[in-house]
């Protein structure tokens, strides 16, 4: 039975990051209730006291104490300050957080700000948007692609890449912020709100723009003629959208669609006719481990803003807006219907004027009919044009993680929701489709012409809350490629970690292409599995995997023919300490004959670290 004491007071900020650690943040703040601070002076005591009951014997979301060792001091402290930790950081002293950030990594914290670039001796001029081998937005089309055709990297060359700058994510222990890259310049956000401006050939540094909050959405870059600018659109954790100046960083505007407390941007907007296009998420689904919450109030959303003035022109809501429906064990109300958040990037269909998002599942029952959806929405109206739910009666949040029994848990789903962006292509033989893929390891194949009738529905794998289908599919022509994860127990059969090739004309596997296993001495951070997006390039399919390593897959047969150990210590660009780990959430990013890596993903328990690799073929 939940004690029901009110153990956080500023749960409801919108500047909590991740769900993952708020798991932690949960147990942790239990265990600290029979302890004074004032008894913890010492640093093993302080970890004893504050931290081991999460991180000695860790649940899958948390990191383990073996793993903290590689952090950096100066990321443990900015958790506990600034970052996913905070709430325990505000009960304890700067002492304290110094001394447990130096206890945890065996090294020395710098209390100076580590930071440091190289200006560009040239401000950026008029950027050419149209230059060949752009990565612009999340998937580099409108339709979410994923596939680089302007580039001479492939099978034949792979071998030849070299690290031509590095880049360390300071005060981090993940890499996940994709950059967006046109006519030589790349924009790229960071945990602290940072977004910067830099030169790809050389990591010179044009500008940087503080955010309020973690920006790790792709910027989409686009020219604005009533602005006359280039402007970078940015979305932040706080669901603030901003639109930036491309000569010098600064904004012409900003607007914050959903006024909802828990409302987020994780999911990167799309840019089409002077609309810009923001699916909405929500860190509600940790909130609501606080058996004191009112679970719940956020229901998913998409906004539509005007390109030059960033004035909503629309705001759609999944569902009607939450009503008391009942008490739960602790006497609160209980709030539905709730939930469907919008993890993924927007996704335009220019052909029928639509605009197609995949939701999350409800926090709250009754649940809605577009919960673990693919939803189409008019780009004019922002009225639905139809929904096909994937699974019903999903509904789930990080209550159930703590306990069955908890008051916010009521009849715990799967929790296989659609976290990864949904994509439409124009096939062979005709047929235009709509194709999502869900953690439940399900990939499905779409009519949008037909109300979203399934063409085609096929299993990729066993499927749970971290497996199957997690951040995101790529495909060229008919071919549809799919990375696994399957990294934890759920669903049925064996576990398809790894790479599959789908036919999308019928839903037949062509191919499937185990991950391959390099976690031997590397303990239970390690695992062997595809969650992150995968990238289209040539002849080869690059796929990032949790062990830390990039693997190129042969289009036609699965076939790896080339692979990369990113778990390095890198020298940097802007003098911040950055080593490789899991590769997780950010796909490969290739512009021109640059590839981009992000390396290093904490949570989950998953191997930490902080570079963002650029990669190039040498100059003739």
């Amino acid at each position: 039975m939940f004690n029901s004491r009110s153990w956080i007071n500023n749960i409801g900020t919108r500047q909590l990051l991740q769900l993952v650690t708020i798991t932690t943040l949960f147990a942790a703040t239990l265990a600290w209730q029979s302890r004074s601070l004032a008894q913890d002076e010492d640093p093993a005591a302080l970890y004893e006291a504050k931290c081991a009951v999460c991180h000695s014997s860790p649940t899958d979301r948390a990191p383990s104490r073996e793993a903290l060792k590689g952090y950096n001091p100066n990321a443990i402290y900015h958790a506990l300050t600034q970052g996913i930790m905070r709430t325990q950081g505000a009960m304890l002293s700067e002492d304290q957080k110094i001394a447990i950030a130096e206890y945890l990594t065996d090294a020395s914290y710098n209390r100076d700000r580590v930071e440091q670039f190289t200006a560009c001796s040239e401000p950026i001029g008029e950027l050419d948007l149209s230059k060949a081998g752009a990565w612009n937005g999340w998937g580099v089309t409108e339709n979410g692609q994923r596939f680089q055709p302007e580039s001479s990297i492939n099978s034949s060359n792979l071998a030849e890449l070299e690290v031509a700058w590095s880049f360390g994510v300071e005060g981090a222990s993940a890499a996940r912020a994709q950059p967006a890259v046109v006519d030589g310049v790349m924009v790229v956000g960071s945990p602290s709100g940072q977004v910067y401006a830099l030169d790809l050939e050389t990591g010179c540094h044009y500008w940087t723009y503080a955010a309020i909050a973690e920006v790790r959405a792709a910027p989409t870059i686009v020219y604005v003629e009533d602005l006359d600018a280039t402007v970078a659109i940015v979305a932040d954790q706080s669901n603030r959208v901003y639109a930036l100046d491309m000569r010098d960083g600064s904004k012409h505007w900003h607007a914050d669609p959903d006024s909802n407390p828990w409302a987020v941007s994780t999911g990167a907007p799309v840019v089409h006719d002077n609309k810009v296009f923001v699916p909405v998420s929500s860190m509600e689904v940790a909130g609501a481990g606080d058996p004191n919450h009112v679970c719940c109030t956020f229901r998913g959303n998409v906004a539509a803003l005007d390109l030059a003035l960033g004035d909503v022109l629309w705001h759609s809501y999944l569902m009607d807006e939450p009503t008391v429906v009942g008490k739960n064990a602790v006497g609160n109300d209980i709030l539905a219907p709730s939930g469907a958040p919008i993890w993924g990037s927007a996704t335009f269909d220019a052909k029928r004027n639509r605009v197609y998002v995949g939701s999350g599942q409800n926090y709250s029952r009754p649940t809605s009919d577009t919960s673990d959806s693919v939803i189409a929405f008019d780009a004019d109206s922002g009225e639905m044009s139809w929904v096909l739910q994937t699974v019903a009666e999903d509904a789930f949040t990080m209550a159930c993680t703590l306990s069955a029994e908890h008051p916010n848990c009521a009849k715990p789903g799967p929790d296989v929701d659609i976290g990864a962006p949904v994509l439409t292509a124009s096939l062979s033989n005709g047929q235009d489709i709509v194709v999502a893929g869900t953690k439940g390891a399900e990939v499905l194949g779409l009519d949008p012409d037909n109300d979203g009738e399934v063409l085609w529905r096929v299993s990729v794998g066993r499927g749970s809350p971290l497996g199957g289908v997690h951040w995101g599919m790529a495909f060229v022509g008919d071919t549809l490629y799919v990375p696994v994860s399957d990294r934890i127990p759920g669903g049925k059969g064996d576990p398809r970690p790894g790479l599959h090739a789908i036919d999308m004309k019928t839903g037949d596997v062509l191919w499937y292409a185990a991950a391959e296993s390099r976690c031997e001495g590397l303990g239970r951070s390690c695992s062997d599995a595809y969650s992150a997006p995968v990238t289209v390039v040539g002849d080869v399919v690059l796929a990032g995997s949790l062990n830390g390593y990039l693997f190129a897959h042969d289009r036609k047969t699965g076939e790896v023919i080339w692979e990369i150990d990113t778990k390095q210590v890198y020298e940097t660009i802007n003098n911040v300490p950055a080593s490789g780990g899991a590769i997780d959430a950010a796909g490969p990013v290739v512009a021109g004959d640059y590839l981009i890596v992000n390396s290093g993903y904490a949570q989950f328990g998953q191997l930490a670290g902080n570079a963002m690799v650029v990669y190039r073929l040498p100059r003739q």
